[in-house]
């Protein structure tokens, strides 16, 4: 946030900030009632889950930790600093590391460099080895992964500057900024690489490419246009990770829309009207997006047209989603993860990895699962026909 708003303007961005999570879990920012979580939905399973392993790695609570995947290697990490490989096949602890401070933010990873952030605004990399490698400080916390590939490890602070620095030295490369309006959501989005550019969702419902190179802006794209007349109603920030896959760069922004553009210059391919609650995910059938309400909805990948609408799952403060060739992958705030049918989006299963909110992403490790609540509990799921 600028310095020169005033008094009142920085304080309703921090009220908007503290409420973000109940905000996208369904309750009004001003004494509005929040609607319950809908009861678990009865249904016949007809998708066989397995636990491959479970381990526990230390509370995430008041974070925003993301595993990483690479390749035959995870990264996790704790909110107490400690940071892990962990060999997905076996569930096994490759290296544990303590970076003797709380972690905000990660895990960033390429398999060469793993990257985690503090609510200080303190960077930190690691090695191959989980050894320290370096560390660097930007101009506020962190609560997003940081980006790490091509040479760099990519940091969007709070104030939602970027920092690059150089993956081998720490050395910074370059600083981006951009002006923003007043009231922002405090919530987690992710950075995806697209040719030579990194792509980065903003408040405003702007998605922006910055150029690898020299941190300068190549394009930017409206995700949705802000409307109303208060500051509250307005709020449209680009939530989630952006999906990019066959040329095109995929985002949604709450209280505004889906959309498509190149991914190479920025032009719209398509836009739907939806408030999202997180952000999307892609396969060769369809983007997958959850709203607001948590209803997780199937979209066509070359125009926006509705092919299903699961609305069974409403208020459970529903994650991202994980498109799988067998399922849509989602999480909840009790600790459930939901399998759906990427076809009409029925439910096909149901497994409880603990009692806390899966606050991460699912992500995907051959086809499996890879799962993580607020309490801790890491595991691997393998969903079997």
């Amino acid at each position: 946030m600028k310095r020169s708003a005033g008094p009142v303007r920085r304080s309703l961005a921090l009220i908007v900030a503290a409420a973000a999570p109940a905000l996208l879990a369904g309750c009004g920012l001003f004494g509005e009632k929040k609607a319950p979580p809908s009861p678990l939905p009865e249904f016949q399973s007809s998708l066989n889950v397995g636990t491959a392993w479970r381990l526990s790695i230390g509370s995430l609570r008041d974070t925003f930790l993301q595993p990483a995947v690479v390749e035959n290697a995870l990264y996790a990490a704790a909110a107490n600093g400690t940071v892990l490989r962990i060999d997905p096949a076996s569930g096994s602890q490759v290296w544990r590391t303590e970076v003797d401070t709380r972690v905000s933010a990660g895990v960033g990873a390429d398999g060469f460099t793993v990257a985690v952030a503090t609510p200080r605004g303190e960077v930190i990399a690691l090695d191959a080895d989980g050894k320290i490698r370096w560390r660097a400080q930007v101009t506020s916390d962190v609560t997003s992964p940081p980006l790490v590939g091509r040479g760099l490890v990519i940091v969007r602070s709070t104030d939602h500057r970027l920092s690059a620095f150089e993956a081998d030295t720490g050395k910074r490369r370059w600083v981006f900024s951009r002006q923003l309006p007043p009231l922002m959501l405090r919530a987690s989005t992710e950075m995806s690489f697209a040719g030579e550019n990194v792509l980065v969702g903003y408040p405003g419902g702007r998605l922006v490419a910055v150029a690898l190179s020299n941190g300068a802006a190549r394009w930017e794209a409206a995700v949705s246009e802000p409307k109303g007349t208060t500051e509250v109603e307005r709020l449209s920030d680009v939530l989630g990770p952006v999906v990019v896959a066959d040329g095109q760069a995929c985002a949604a922004s709450f209280q505004g829309r889906v959309m498509c553009a190149d991914a190479g210059s920025g032009s719209l391919r398509w836009a739907r009207a939806l408030s999202a609650g997180g952000g999307v995910a892609r396969d060769a059938r369809a983007i997958y997006a959850v709203d607001d309400k948590s209803q997780l909805q199937a979209l066509t990948n070359d125009g926006g047209a509705s092919v299903w609408r699961n609305d069974r799952l409403t208020h459970r403060q529903l994650t991202t989603p994980l498109a799988l060739p067998a399922a849509v992958v989602v999480g909840d705030l009790e600790g459930y993860l939901h399998f759906l049918s990427p076809a009409e989006g029925s439910l096909l299963a149901r497994v409880r990895v603990d009692s806390s909110p899966i606050v991460a992403r699912p992500m995907v490790w051959n086809d499996s699962v890879v799962a993580l609540t607020a309490d801790g509990t890491l595991t691997l799921l393998t969903p079997q026909r």
